[in-house]
């Protein structure tokens, strides 16, 4: 787990621009620092501050034996800042390349399956001289091409370039775990793991863009489009390549990966789904155990949740009696919100040593600009917040490691909506029995608004609808919402017949993406590396997916076979518990204590998006929450007005 960097220009490189993006990366790998620079016919791999003396020689190929370029003539290179949780040694050092130094790689992720394709891969006459995951994907590279990529399972963002060829290979996991930003005009390319770095490159041309302030406002959501909040930089969407020639100077990117899933409503079938059980534990067993192959400690992240419970148990049954475990956990005591009951008794069920931390508001105000400095965008909710301490308490624990169960939602059907995507597609006769309760009705009738009706209507009466019904939208300057308001086209065409199809539309660059995005930045901030199996374990997701929507909705269960698989791994009252917290926090409480922030952020909010005058007179008729209904959407205005104030040279602000 790392941060990576690339910097090319035929005209005008300038090899301190990658040194700036590197260290902007530094707390992404606090343990080491690399970097190659190319030239025609050359590569020279140049060492840094933080380089490890004993990276430092000629035993392998790509180790430094320079500390800055010592000629001129290069266009380009790669930058490396090394976490280290596999290979520990200087074999491990990055960045890596082949040993006739054609191919270069600067890699950030985790080949689970590593050890397995070293074996095919030996096979055939592959000769490794490292125990590194990144030497494993060279030599895939060399012996597979492009479809390399559909034999690997794990996380990554990676960037291999070809010394003769001039041709820059990347590539990001399938569900978009791990981040790959990039810039690209004319002679110039940038990419990195985080867009902060982009930032440090005097070659890019950035600002706001203004359509995903609209989206994140408006819809909620955050970079579901190639281009992000900050113009001109990119995405490398999840389960893409991308190819650069450096001839050419064009780029452009393919798919490698689709998710199947099987759709549609089919009858239950109990010897069919008892074998779907079976299936499903074994994968998901197998899931847990390649995902904690490392030569560091590895802990578990554990709300209480189903999801992080699963976990927790599936650890502790792989790993045996003996093994020593930690579990992380934020609490809120003397809340209706806390977990510490939950996450007590699955603790202690594992054997796990438990470790809990509390935030208070009072840290939240504290830590607010460096939360938005962490996450490079806005966030949604103070949910963030609650993550980003459990991973200080995970690197003040000296662990290097967590698994966490991001993505057991939208694998397994976990959100209130999905129950409607579930009834939907089934026959008349099936749901008639209880559909016509009062409280049925009322739920199937908010869900069919909210996800379906409110879009047919033309763009206009849709927008009207949506600025009377999120009175925060009024504090949108009206010039700005108009000017955007057809963005609302788009979401006439996302309406799912059923269940599967939603929880792929989840599962795929949209929701799901952006919970990863703040679980690397919040992880990654920290120094730690949070492995997410329901996330990027493919064999347990395309088999999940080509099962029927009735496995995992039953009776109005959510997660029934999630449920059923786990039988025995986790306490039964955590099995069957009914509800559903995750990264909460006290927010309307906290959102009280946070108004006077907001005043003495009003400035900085560009008055061509808010009507600033408006929000001045009353902040609290913006901020403070109606009623008991969690505000996540009013603190967005919040957030946006701290990342705002954290990057405003880049974004056009004074």
């Amino acid at each position: 787990m790392c941060g990576i960097a690339g910097y090319f220009n035929a005209t005008a490189f300038q090899p301190e621009y990658l040194e700036r993006m590197c260290t902007r990366l530094r707390h992404r790998g606090p343990d080491g620092e690399g970097y190659v620079y190319f030239g025609t016919g050359q590569a020279i791999p140049i060492s840094g501050n933080d380089t490890p003396g004993y990276c430092r020689g000629n035993a392998y190929p790509w180790l430094p034996q320079n500390d800055r370029p010592g000629e001129s003539g290069f266009f380009g290179g790669f930058a490396h800042r090394r976490l280290a949780i596999v290979d520990l040694e200087a074999s491990g050092h990055q960045p890596m390349c082949t040993p006739d130094k054609r191919f270069w790689i600067t890699y950030n992720g985790e080949l689970y399956n590593y050890i397995e394709l070293k074996e095919e891969l030996k096979k055939k006459g592959h000769v490794f001289i490292t125990r590194s995951d990144t030497e494993v994907i060279l030599n895939a590279w060399l012996a597979w091409g492009v479809n390399c990529l559909e034999r690997f399972n794990g996380m990554w963002a990676f960037a291999i370039y070809d010394t003769i060829e001039q041709k820059l290979f990347a590539s990001r996991d399938r569900f978009g775990v791990k981040p790959f930003y990039y810039y690209h005009h004319a002679d110039t390319l940038l990419f990195a793991s985080e867009q902060k770095a982009l930032l440090e490159n005097p070659a890019l041309n950035t600002g706001l863009n203004e359509e995903a302030v609209f989206d994140y406002f408006v819809f909620g959501q955050i970079e579901y489009q190639l281009e992000g909040f900050f113009k001109n930089i990119f995405e490398l969407l999840p389960a893409h390549f991308l190819i650069w020639d450096k001839k050419s100077r064009k780029i452009a990117q393919h798919a490698y990966y689709q998710l199947q899933y099987q759709s549609g409503a089919h009858q239950w079938n109990l010897n069919s789904f008892n074998e779907s059980v079976e299936t499903t534990r074994s994968l998901l067993e197998n899931a847990i155990r390649i995902r904690m192959r490392a030569d560091v400690e590895v802990g578990t992240c554990l709300s209480g949740g189903l999801d992080s419970s699963a976990i927790a148990g599936m650890m502790r049954k792989v790993s045996g009696a003996e093994q020593s475990l930690q579990s992380f956990t934020a609490v809120f005591p003397g809340t209706t919100i806390d977990e510490s009951h939950w996450a007590a008794t699955m603790a202690r069920h594992a054997g796990m040593h438990e470790n809990y931390v509390s935030p208070s508001i009072d840290e939240l105000r504290a830590d607010f600009d460096e939360l938005s400095l962490c996450q490079d965008i806005p966030i949604w909710s103070t949910s963030t917040y609650a993550q980003f301490r459990v991973m200080r308490l995970v690197k003040d624990s000296g662990i290097k490691v967590v698994l966490d169960g991001q993505g057991g939602d939208e694998l397994f059907a976990g959100y209130g909506q999905h129950v409607y995507f579930h009834q939907k597609a089934l026959p008349f006769t099936e749901r008639r029995s209880t559909m016509f309760s009062p409280a049925q009705i009322a739920f199937m009738t908010r869900q069919y608004l909210r996800h379906e009706l409110i879009y047919q209507f033309p763009v206009n009466i849709t927008s009207r609808i949506f600025q009377s019904y999120f009175p925060e939208l009024q504090f949108l300057d009206n010039d700005f919402y108009l000017r955007h308001q057809g963005r609302f086209m788009a979401m006439r065409h996302t309406n799912d017949p059923d269940l599967n199809s939603r929880l792929a539309r989840e599962m795929v660059n949209t929701s799901l993406k952006s919970y990863l995005k703040c679980e690397d930045r919040c992880a990654m901030w920290f120094g730690v590396e949070s492995r997410t199996p329901f996330s990027d374990d493919h064999p347990l997701i395309d088999y999940v997916f080509s099962l029927p929507q009735s496995y995992k909705i039953r009776n109005g269960q959510s997660k029934y076979l999630l449920r059923e698989a786990i039988k025995g791994v986790v306490p039964e009252s955590i099995r069957l518990r009914g509800d559903k917290l995750g990264y909460v926090t006290p927010n309307n409480a906290w959102l009280r204590v946070l108004t006077p922030l907001l005043k003495e952020t009003l400035h900085d909010l560009p008055g061509s998006l808010f009507d600033v005058q408006r929000i001045s007179k009353d902040p609290g008729q913006v901020l403070l929450p109606k009623g008991d209904t969690d505000n996540g959407r009013i603190f967005k205005l919040l957030s946006f007005a701290s990342w705002f104030q954290v990057f405003k040279k880049h974004l056009g602000g004074s």
